[in-house]
């Protein structure tokens, strides 16, 4: 196949398609006993060695995130679920563009100002909303529903980490319109919308922190199943990651 130097989003839907989780059992096994690596420079120069670092919330709530795999479902107020999306991807402030009217900075920086993310959340036992899967609705602050249902049985097929997600309060999806980037970047493009995901997940982690609760990033789901699942076409629209949130064990 050979694609034409000015496609700019073929090559990498065509890696986003064909990088689905990948099967091979030895690697986790022989992973139990993995090693972290770190790189040191030995003799390219003097060291300087920092002080401690200032008191800082920020470094606390940091310092306090941590992957959470065991949840008890119980009732979440709905001002949490409402501050959590504020926080991870919501509008900050307006600011007006010519020819194109009133634009929203966000809570996370974006490649052009593009903001290519969409944000759908499945939430149970939240005071106020009926258990479902909403999309997230920035520009008024609000939750559609799109689907009723507590749990769904698809979940557990398409989810590797089923199992320890299974009583948190909110399952955060994470989708990519690509074009909305990469009409402008073309294939680099597709590293700037991976880029954004990972700030708005580090902001749900973060603000979850601050609310007491847990969260757990997830890159490990069948991608063509999942994006079933919700709707995508998986070309178009997909996701590209997903973070559970609720009250720890």
């Amino acid at each position: 196949m050979i694609i034409p130097i000015e496609d700019g989003e073929t090559l990498s839907r065509l890696f986003h398609i064909n990088s689905e989780p990948w099967s091979n059992m030895e690697a986790y096994r022989e992973a139990q006993d993995y090693e972290v690596q770190y790189k040191d420079m030995p003799g390219v120069g003097e060291l300087v060695s920092l002080p401690a670092p200032e008191g800082s919330a920020l470094l606390e709530l940091l310092a306090a995130r941590e992957s959470c795999r065991e949840y008890e479902l119980r009732n979440m107020p709905l001002e949490t679920l409402s501050t959590i999306l504020k926080c991870a991807y919501g509008i900050t402030r307006t600011f007006q563009l010519p020819k194109v009217g009133g634009a929203y900075f966000r809570t996370v920086p974006s490649a052009g100002g593009l903001f290519p993310l969409e944000v759908y959340v499945l939430a149970r036992e939240v005071n106020g909303v009926i258990d479902g899967i909403y999309h997230y609705s920035l520009r008024d602050h609000s939750l559609a529903l799109l689907r009723e249902g507590r749990w769904f049985a698809e979940l557990d097929r398409v989810m590797i980490p089923a199992p320890f997600i299974r009583n948190a309060n909110l399952i955060f999806f994470l989708s990519a319109v690509f074009k909305r980037t990469q009409k402008k970047y073309g294939p680099r493009g597709y590293r700037y919308i991976l880029l954004e995901a990972g700030h708005v997940a580090q902001n749900l982690c973060l603000v979850a922190t601050e609310q007491k609760l847990g969260s757990l990033c997830m890159g490990g789901y069948s991608d063509s199943k999942l994006n079933r699942f919700l709707g995508f076409d998986g070309v178009d629209e997909a996701v590209v990651y997903s973070v559970a949130v609720g009250y720890p064990r």
